[in-house]
């Protein structure tokens, strides 16, 4: 069977059995903080098992796209050690919602496995919990297999979790024997994994872990089971190791083609080949990089985007292994795209941005590598010569926050010389990079979860403000903070909670009888409902005024200027996609009442005249008096294939949608809030357009007041700099061309003097200037302004000194800073094995800095000017210890 065949095959089963087939969930993880990635099936269907949503299905089946790499489930280092781990995989799966439980869990993956699959029962093996005897009996008693074949294990290999909280409980496995060959043997805690290799997890979800480890009982039991793809594939290929599978071929041909290999060379061959590793290694992680970059993951220096560089750069590295010197990975992204995009159409939607933002951050480490290699090359044997065989915390850190090189590579890199590293200086030096700069912690915990006062039972999450800004309900549940600050609870609300971009609401919630007024700060979502960040204002919160009924009203300004801010965020994406490329997708927003953030997926920034036509357009727009039309409980696939809505890749949708319509403007899939009429936007005022990351631009803008109060500050600012250039406004443009060019011409002038002054002051240097075994030495300070003109007495030095051997160091103070510039004629590098690097380093601690460059021009600064005659002085004594 090939892997397709495989798939269809397991869904057609369970579909026949009653399974209502759901789409994969992208990999990027919607509102659920303790996930870097989608790592299992069941992560979508969290909150189902939590008896916080229904559906109108209770047993499901998919195949579901996932990563491990990072976080709880972690199998990045893995990659290419064994022939089963992968940070990308397909999990099939079906599942159970209060519905059939482990004895029909058990009797279908028997069913399945057997009948369909057809493996061999006779290399079939089972691993239970250890107390499980329900399961046991069920295997042993009902399906027959012999007990020698069951293993009783515990926590650590047959209790599954999703994370360090949720949904969790004891899971049954398959195993299958890959070598029968090697003879019988006794099925016993010690297996060789190698050997035995587990195919189908049946986990039995009956507990909810809390922050403190406690296990409570989820409000229904549920059956949660997942098999890997790639290895009932290998299974069915009759391998014993994934990557050889016709799941990888395809980036395996692709590869041989950008080495300059023959495409069609003999795969078996190949498999066994010294480099094979670093082919295996590449085409798991671009399948990683590929699907999570499609799902709206971005690339940057902290929690998921950390983790997706990191796997990028291991991929280079192993590229260079295979002599690729260019970017290579977004080339391989589209061999991704081309062989799943039938069954994951999102591929095809966005792989081309995908592969676009692969090559930006690609390139930007192709940058760095080559420097990058050299100092751990340096490190290493600078180690070496030491007599150590660990590399400093020092030295990995330097390596990974200035030329981008993980530390895990560095590890690899360092195991591959004998050595190891000081990971505890590391990670001290880390941490205090990581708090001076650092954002949000991806990891937040939930609002909501800790010590509450019930006052009356029932759910929380009941939103009531679409249709109204105000509501009389009850108190379910406060919860004191600190001071006058609360969180509070009600059985209905009209607060919108922060969701999809858009601000929480604010306003005020008040005893209808008593004195009890609360402020309302903040309004967002926890797993336990609606929660409302409040201060009190007036009376007491206890007493029986709690139990009474509650007046909701939020402040209609504040949710006003937000729901414009938010219609324009719609435009502005319609006007992107029309004006600029239709290409362009929604990658974050930010929707406020006082200002829109939207960031879009595109590879350079806007132009004043396009970003003044976008403006110009939405205006327009906004000024036809267009009706919003939301529609609410649209089934998703009609929304999205008979209406036209635009899904946002990343965004968690159900079944039913809400759809928000500017007709023949824009259609989305939205749960905001929106203005009745483009017209109660007013106006639309760019701020600032900008890059946040590799690929993804970013577009401020205001409406309404703010944008009509833009407008004013910034024809006051033109008043006033009219006055500053002595003209009026209408002249303003023609009399700062004409200063400017005047400061151009001053700047020429000036240029003309320095280049005189360094022909002159080059000339005194040579006449000085001693020698070193055939070398002519020069090293002085010099008056400069900036480090051009140092780099231009450099130059003049260069040409005069004609094909002598030479060693120049200059310095100089420029901004209260010192700065140092080495060169070295080429002879000199050819002939002694001199770097300027080396040469500028042993003198730039005298400056309290550090340099680098290439072999024979290098720079250096450092924050202390005052040290600069002495690594003057030094430079003559640094280029004699060289030789």
């Amino acid at each position: 069977m090939k892997p397709s065949e495989i798939r269809k095959s397991f869904l057609q089963f369970f579909e026949e059995r009653d399974h209502r087939l759901v789409p994969s969930s992208p990999v990027v993880p919607q509102n659920d903080p303790t996930l870097l990635f989608t790592n299992a099936g069941m992560n979508q269907f969290k909150d189902l098992l939590l008896g916080n949503e229904e559906r109108d299905y209770k047993r499901a089946a998919n195949s579901q796209k996932c990563i491990r790499a990072g976080g709880k489930h972690n199998d990045l280092d893995e990659v290419g050690k064994d022939g089963r781990h992968l940070t990308f995989f397909e999990m099939l799966g079906n599942w159970s919602f209060g519905d059939y439980y482990k004895k029909k869990a058990i009797e279908w993956a028997w069913e399945y496995v057997l009948e369909v699959l057809e493996l061999d029962r006779d290399r079939l093996y089972v691993t239970i919990y250890l107390d499980d005897d329900e399961s046991y009996q069920i295997w042993t008693e009902h399906i027959g297999v012999d007990p020698e074949r069951v293993l009783r294990l515990g926590e650590d290999e047959n209790f599954w979790a999703m994370g360090p909280t949720g949904p969790c409980g004891p899971c049954t496995e398959i195993h299958y024997d890959l070598h029968p060959e090697q003879g019988e043997f006794t099925f016993t805690e010690d297996y060789d994994e190698d050997r035995i290799n587990e195919i189908w997890n049946l986990v039995f979800m009956e507990f909810d872990r809390d922050e403190d480890g406690n296990f409570n009982p989820l409000p229904l039991k549920s059956v949660d089971t997942g098999m890997g793809l790639e290895r009932v594939a290998m299974l069915k290929a009759g391998r014993d190791n994934v990557f050889h599978t016709n799941l990888f071929t395809p980036i395996f041909r692709k590869l041989f083609e950008l080495v300059g290999d023959d495409v069609d060379r003999d795969l078996d061959a190949f498999y066994e080949s010294d480099n094979f590793t670093d082919y295996a290694v590449i085409a798991d992680h671009i399948r990683t990089v590929t699907f999570a970059i499609c799902d709206g993951a971005q690339f940057s220096n902290e929690g998921r985007g950390y983790v997706l560089r990191r796997v990028l750069r291991r991929a280079v590295r192993h590229g260079r292994n295979l002599g690729l010197t260019e970017p290579f990975m977004h080339r391989l992204a589209m061999t991704v795209v081309d062989h799943y995009g039938d069954i994951y159409p999102e591929l095809q939607a966005t792989g081309e941005q995908a592969a676009e933002l692969i090559r930006l951050d690609e390139e930007r480490f192709f940058r760095n590598l080559d420097r990058g290699l050299e100092l751990f090359e340096d490190a290493a044997e600078r180690a070496e010569a030491e007599d150590r065989s660990e590399l400093s915390g020092e030295e990995v850190f330097q390596l990974h926050a200035t030329f981008g090189f993980p530390p895990d590579l560095t590890e690899i890199m360092a195991e591959e010389r004998g050595m190891t590293i000081d990971w505890e200086d590391y990670e001290t030096r880390w941490q205090e990079h990581r708090e001076t700069s650092r954002g949000k912690d991806l990891h937040a915990d939930a609002t909501g979860v800790g010590d509450w006062d019930t006052i009356h039972e029932g759910t929380s999450d009941t939103f009531l403000g679409y249709d109204r800004l105000e509501h009389t309900t009850r108190l379910n549940k406060i919860r004191h903070l600190d001071g006058d600050d609360y969180q509070l609870l009600l059985a209905e609300t009209p607060f919108y909670a922060e969701s999809g971009g858009q601000v929480g609401d604010r306003g005020t919630i008040e005893a209808v009888d008593g004195d009890l007024t609360f402020e309302v700060t903040d309004t967002q979502k926890s797993p336990i409902g609606i929660v409302h960040q409040a201060t009190l204002t007036s009376g007491t919160a206890d007493g029986d005024v709690l139990e009474g009924e509650f007046r909701a009203a939020v402040d209609r300004r504040h949710r006003q200027k937000t729901a414009a801010n938010h219609t324009a965020t719609h435009l502005l994406h319609a006007a992107l996609r029309e004006d600029i490329s239709d290409s362009i997708f929604q990658a974050g927003s930010l929707v406020a009442p006082d200002r829109l953030r939207f960031d879009f997926r595109h590879g350079e920034a806007l132009s004043d005249e396009e970003l003044h036509r976008l403006e110009g357009r939405v205006n327009d727009r906004i000024r036809q008096r267009h009706d919003v039309v939301v529609e609410a409980d649209v089934d998703r696939d009609r929304a999205v294939d008979e209406m036209g809505a635009m899904a946002i890749f990343g965004e968690k949708y159900g079944d039913s949608v809400r759809v928000v319509q500017i007709p023949g403007e824009s259609v989305e899939l939205c749960g905001g809030t929106h203005v009745d009429n483009t017209g109660d936007i007013a106006a639309f005022r760019i701020t600032s357009e900008s890059s946040v990351g590799a690929g993804i631009r970013r577009i401020e803008a205001v409406t309404e007041e703010e944008a009509f109060a833009t407008f004013d500050r910034e024809r006051r600012e033109l008043e006033r700099l009219a006055e500053l250039f002595k003209t009026d406004v209408t002249n303003l443009r023609d009399r700062a061309e004409s200063v400017l060019e005047e400061r151009k011409e001053l700047e020429r002038e000036v240029d003309r003097l320095s280049q005189k002054l360094a022909d002159r002051g080059a000339k005194e240097m040579l006449d000085d200037a001693p020698t070193v075994d055939g070398i002519t030495v020069i090293a002085k300070v010099v008056d400069v302004s900036d480090r051009d003109q140092m780099l231009a007495y450099a130059d003049k030095l260069r040409s005069q000194l004609g094909d002598q051997k030479a060693a120049i160091l200059l310095g100089a103070e420029i901004d209260g800073k010192a700065a140092l510039a080495c060169l070295l004629t080429d002879s000199v590098f050819k002939e002694h094995k001199i770097k300027a690097g080396d040469l500028i380093n042993a003198v730039a601690s005298h400056v309290d800095g550090r340099g680098g460059g290439r072999p024979t021009l290098a720079q250096a600064g450092g924050a202390n000017p005052d040290g600069l005659g002495n690594a003057i002085a030094a430079f003559e004594d640094a280029l004699k210890d060289a030789l």
